[in-house]
């Protein structure tokens, strides 16, 4: 028998799975832009709506890769928030992802236009960002499906 007194114990190292802690019921990033998503505060009951691009410049200039599958949030409100709490505290749910840059914008703008995101205190969203060029793609009906599904959720905490 070997002696192991000597030798430290090894840290167990997380395997990330393909979507990183992103829940979604599907492989994310292939052939889109990026996508919607809602961190869940399962503990205030609140919620903050983003967006985040797989790859810097977009898909078709096929820019470096992001860290989307352990990103959290850019929101200096939401850093400072996840950062004092433990991440069991948090869900963080895609509600949809999009082909098109101009897509992916307005598919923020308008989930945030839909939920009233500034004007109620369910969310900690207190701004919307402006779209800047042409849509030309729209807001598929699984977003909308998954986006009246968060707005259930308060319904039943």
């Amino acid at each position: 028998m070997v002696d192991l007194g000597s030798i430290p114990k090894s840290r167990k190292i997380p395997m990330l799975k393909p979507n990183g802690h992103w829940l979604f019921p599907e492989n994310m990033g292939v052939n889109k832009v990026g996508f919607i998503y809602v961190i869940r505060d399962l503990v205030l009951k609140r919620y903050y709506l983003g967006k985040k691009m797989y790859r810097k410049g977009g898909l078709t200039r096929g820019g470096e890769e992001t860290n989307w599958k352990s990103y959290r949030s850019s929101s200096t409100t939401m850093a400072q928030i996840l950062a004092r709490r433990p991440p069991e505290e948090f869900q963080y749910v895609v509600i949809e992802e999009y082909a098109t840059k101009s897509g992916l914008s307005f598919a923020e703008t308008w989930s945030l236009c839909m939920v009233e995101a500034p004007t109620t205190p369910m969310w900690y969203n207190t701004r919307i960002e402006k779209i800047a060029w042409n849509v030309r793609e729209g807001i598929t009906f699984r977003h909308k499906e998954r986006l009246e599904m968060v707005q259930d959720w308060s319904y039943e905490e």
